[in-house]
């Protein structure tokens, strides 16, 4: 592959995401980074979410370069602002963060990793990547796409719960229950979720439902 890769940050194509209105570019996937996470968030517009309403529940520090634009922040029920080469450092992985872009075409790169353990990929990438199919509706790509792209991820519980909701929209329900299951029982704390899903509601009368 060469002695480097490049890509854009600005100009490389972006996933969407959180219903359409974030675009994703997963830096890390892309370029083939295995020593640390990176991936970069575009915000069209000011007002719209740029950093995900989120903990980092694996554990992983992380840290938010603003490329371009400036970003209001909400930190464990603080407020801070970041303009363009400013970098917010979070080293608690359980402190909720979120960004809202102030600015028109706000992009903010986001790098990951832990502090004592080499870094390794997530379930969420994955799922990210089908999200636009699942936002449109079509079911099928979205199973496909998760599918292809989980890799080491395929038997994980919520990877396998996401493939079920797409099954179950495309009408295979028998597959869509084998996943379910599977979920189930390498995840038991997804039968909840699982109970108020109305992706999974063509599932909830049939023989095998996991009730």
């Amino acid at each position: 592959m060469g002695s480097f890769r490049t890509l854009s940050l600005f100009d490389d194509e972006a996933v969407p995401i959180l219903g359409g209105s974030l675009g994703w570019v997963p830096v890390r996937r892309r370029l083939g980074a295995g020593a640390f996470g990176t991936n970069a968030y575009r915000a069209d517009r000011a007002g719209d979410a740029v950093i995900e309403d989120h903990v980092e529940s694996p554990g992983q520090e992380e840290m938010y370069v603003v490329i371009r634009g400036s970003v209001r922040m909400e930190i464990g029920g603080e407020h801070t602002e970041a303009s363009e080469g400013d970098v917010v450092f979070l080293p608690d992985p359980e402190v909720r963060r979120a960004g809202v872009a102030l600015e028109d075409d706000t992009v903010v790169l986001a790098v990951g990793g832990w502090r004592d353990q080499p870094y390794h990929s997530l379930p969420w990438e994955p799922i990210f990547l089908a999200q636009d199919a699942m936002r449109r509706g079509d079911w099928a790509e979205a199973a496909e796409t998760l599918e292809r792209e989980a890799g080491e991820h395929i038997e994980t519980g919520i990877v396998q719960f996401r493939l079920a909701c797409c099954h179950a929209q495309a009408g295979e329900h028998d597959r869509a229950l084998g996943e379910l299951r599977r979920a189930l029982e390498s995840s038991p704390g997804l039968r909840e979720k699982a109970a108020g899903d109305p992706l999974l509601e063509p599932l909830r009368d049939r023989e095998g439902w996991p009730g």
